[in-house]
């Protein structure tokens, strides 16, 4: 049995060495396509189907609040609802808070640096599940009493300490704290949840502002075994519904949700990521089409050859078979081909999708990818024989015919796999204008403010916080001293940036305290309006004037102007706003400013509020420097200005502005220049799979071709016959693909990539076009053999 398997191996493979045309198209278009659906699996598994490296990932969440009315989605915890939440909830094992925090480590011998710091609650590590790399993780106690005892990052440890093993029990010196001893250090896995962050220190609540309307606390907390997201949420809002009545609050409509940590960490990078996979599966499917196509017409020209081996004693089984192990080894071999291209193309999309998608990482190639591999070589067999590519049209009297030269399969099937495969080209075609469109749209889309030429620097001051205001201030100035610059700003946070960022409840005076609104808050200094451009609309701006010990001002933009007072002009209306250690501080509006774009080019402008620096500093001191022309060196010269006036002062970041706005339109690029790549295979492929079936018909049709030209008729009117034939079946391709694009775009829609307000005709309009092109490009040669032939050779010939 194996002996007659393995000859009819060894004969399958001289066949297709005597059809080199045929074997090469075959087999490269198919690892073509296996390579691009490989490398994208490999992509899509490293992302979204590998688990975080904790045990049970998938019972890991993350807490947020939404409030239907206010517009808002994923806000963070109030202290009272954080400590309510991890004192026990019904649907999971336990629930941890915490912050982030920024700490300032002195190295001998060299400047100071920050280092990014969470501040956690306790039952934090027993919720994520990892164990310390050495040492242990902070107790409950360290919690408790607040103790001085710090756990190390992998990196930090390698660091600050280089990676010592006998680290546990030394005492790290952090700027105005006391020294803390260091009780373990956490594996390098951690970092997937907690990114850069180098050290964990113990949150004392007790430390915390109380408001009730101050959202600055994340939460993660573990599913019980076998509970869903809906049951989760059902104890969540039954533990706030009893804070509430505790409290004797008023009903609010803040919600609690739980959201799986894998769908924070990937974002809407999710439903992107399984549309380019299902790109890539559509060009494998078109060169399984094509190469079924190829596979009929060779079956056709071997109608007299398959007829004479069952004339002599084949059986119809031993010749399938035969066929079968010429379809194997074709998949056999484009499978190869195909993981090693996806070798180099994983290479490439590591490198295109840096800073692009998280985890990346983790694209690498292993057993699970190869077994994908093998599974599409597996299946592309059976696609051929489902579409009956392979059945066996010769019987054994046909051996004493002429062969068969006229037939070439059933009309059916030679329409219905190039219309396929037209379909799905149209359909990717139209996806890559989509995502096209919508990168062109980001790219166009006005943040608010000009970036040009504005080079950020942001600290978390050492001074006293009764210095804050005079220690901005000579920053400010020694800034404005540098060769080039125009003018310098200083926010709590700037545009775009997630460091600094805050939201609290604004309520305007006279009106019921319940109906606080959640707002966005900013401490900036006069000429932060200014220097980023953003048009002023009433009122006025802030000026030097406005300090400590006058009265407290207040600047909102047009959505706060307009959720808040309607019509009615907000010029001189009273607000109170919670301020830091429980303070109510009352506020006057004096100024309404443009929306700008703080959260993203893709989210719409937020309410929010500006209140004078100098009158309310805080920490975080953003300073912003535009300048009259490109700057050389501008990072060094900001950072030596810095230090002129505290040589012990950390840099936490600099960076230009308009690197910020880049980074929002990263992804977008990515994914459009792979979806781009993946459209333009697929057109070619499609143009491969018309061309294919116009040479076969201009091919099967030679005797017709030629009797008709010997009894007058005109070239031209055959070029049309195999033109009209050919573009029959792609004109059925392209309006089915068409009317699938239409379907998948409305899903699309809510994907990181497409934009809502894209408008689809114009882009299935061009689709449509650039197939019906390529179908003519493609079909325009063999229509032009077929006017150029001889009747006198084509007569001959049947």
């Amino acid at each position: 049995m194996f002996a007659r398997v393995f000859h009819d191996l060894r004969h399958s493979a001289r066949r297709l060495r005597k059809a080199p045309g045929f074997s090469i198209a075959s087999i490269g278009m198919l690892a073509f396509g296996i390579g691009l659906s490989v490398a994208m699996f490999c992509t899509l598994s490293g992302v979204l189907l590998r688990g975080l490296p904790f045990p049970d990932s998938g019972r890991l969440v993350m807490l947020e609040a939404d409030s239907a009315t206010q517009h808002i989605e994923h806000a963070h915890l109030t202290v009272a609802e954080a400590e309510q939440l991890a004192a026990g909830t019904q649907g999971f094992d336990a629930l941890a808070y915490f912050t982030y925090w920024t700490e300032t480590a002195e190295p001998d011998g060299q400047r100071p640096r920050d280092i990014t710091a969470q501040k956690v609650s306790a039952d934090f590590f027993e919720v994520l599940g990892l164990k310390p790399l050495l040492g242990r993780a902070l107790s409950p106690d360290d919690i408790r009493l607040n103790r001085a005892t710090v756990v190390l990052s992998y990196g930090e440890w390698q660091r600050s300490f280089g990676g010592d093993p006998n680290v546990i029990g030394r005492r790290m010196r952090l700027a105005n704290e006391p020294p803390l001893e260091i009780v373990g250090v956490m594996p390098s896995t951690m970092n997937v949840f907690t990114g850069d962050t180098g050290l964990w220190r113990p949150l004392a609540t007790k430390d915390l502002p109380q408001d009730p309307h101050q959202r600055f606390l994340l939460m993660i907390g573990r599913l019980h075994s076998g509970v869903s997201l809906q049951q989760a949420a059902t104890g969540l809002e039954a533990n706030v519904a009893a804070l509430r009545d505790a409290n004797g609050s008023d009903p609010s409509d803040w919600r609690m949700q739980a959201r799986p940590f894998l769908d924070i960490l990937v974002g809407d990078v999710r439903l992107a990521l399984w549309g380019a996979f299902a790109l890539a599966v559509l060009v494998l499917l078109i060169a399984a089409a094509n190469v079924a196509i190829l596979l009929d017409g060779r079956q056709t020209a071997r109608r007299h050859e398959q007829a004479v081996m069952q004339a002599i004693g084949a059986t119809r089984m031993r010749v399938w078979r035969g066929l079968l192990l010429e379809l194997a080894l074709i998949a056999g071999l484009a499978s190869v081909l195909g993981i090693a291209l996806a070798h180099i193309g994983v290479r490439v999309l590591r490198e295109l999708a840096r800073d692009s998608i998280p985890r990346i990482d983790g694209i690498a190639m292993d057993w699970s990818v190869v077994a994908f591999a093998v599974l599409l070589g597996v299946i592309i067999p059976l696609f051929a024989i489902l579409t009956g590519s392979l059945r066996l049209r010769a019987q054994p009297n046909d051996a004493i015919r002429s062969g068969g030269k006229g037939l070439f399969g059933d009309n059916r099937q030679r329409r219905v796999l190039p219309a396929v495969a037209t379909a799905l080209s149209t359909m990717s075609l139209i996806a890559a204008l989509t995502f096209a469109a919508t990168l062109w749209k980001l790219q166009s889309v006005d943040p608010g403010f000009s970036a040009d030429q504005v080079h950020a620097l942001q600290i978390f001051s050492n001074a006293p916080s009764s210095s804050w205001a005079v220690f901005a201030d000579r920053i400010r100035e020694r800034l404005s001293a540098l060769s080039g610059t125009r003018s310098v700003a200083l926010t709590s946070s700037a545009p775009l940036s997630n460091i600094g960022p805050n939201s609290i409840d604004m309520i305007v005076i006279g009106r019921a305290a319940n109906e606080p609104m959640q707002v966005a808050f900013r401490r900036v200094s006069p000429g932060y309006r200014a220097l980023l451009g953003i048009p002023l609309l009433a009122g006025r701006d802030f000026a030097d004037s406005d300090r400590g010990g006058t009265e407290s001002v207040a600047i909102i933009n047009r959505t706060a102007a307009r959720r808040a007072f309607g019509e009615t002009s907000p010029l001189g209306q009273q607000i109170t706003l919670p301020m830091r250690a429980g303070e109510i501080a009352s506020f006057r509006i004096v100024g309404v400013v443009e929306d700008i774009r703080n959260a993203g080019l893709r989210m719409p402008a937020s309410p929010e509020i500006l209140i004078p620096f100098a009158q309310h500093p805080s920490v975080a001191m953003t300073f912003l420097l535009r300048g009259d022309r490109p700057m050389a060196g501008i990072d060094a010269q900001m950072a030596e200005a810095v230090w002129e006036i505290d040589p012990q002062q950390a840099i936490t970041r600099q960076y230009a502005l308009v690197d910020e706005l880049a980074d929002q339109l990263r992804p977008a690029r990515f994914f459009a220049g792979t979806v781009g790549a993946f459209a333009l295979a697929a057109l070619l492929l499609a143009m491969l799979g018309v061309y294919a079936v116009a040479s076969l018909q201009q091919q099967r049709r030679i005797g017709e071709f030629g009797l008709r030209l010997a009894i007058g008729a005109s070239p031209t009117t055959l070029a049309r016959a195999i033109l009209r034939e050919s573009l029959s079946a792609s004109a059925v391709g392209v309006l089915a693909g068409s009317v699938a694009a239409w379907l998948v775009f409305r899903l699309a829609q809510t994907t990181l990539l497409v934009d809502g307000s894209t408008r689809q005709l114009p882009l299935l309009a061009a689709g449509m076009l650039a197939m019906v092109m390529a179908a003519v490009l493609a079909a325009l040669l063999p229509a032009w053999r077929a006017s150029r032939i001889d009747p006198m050779v084509a007569l001959r010939s049947e």
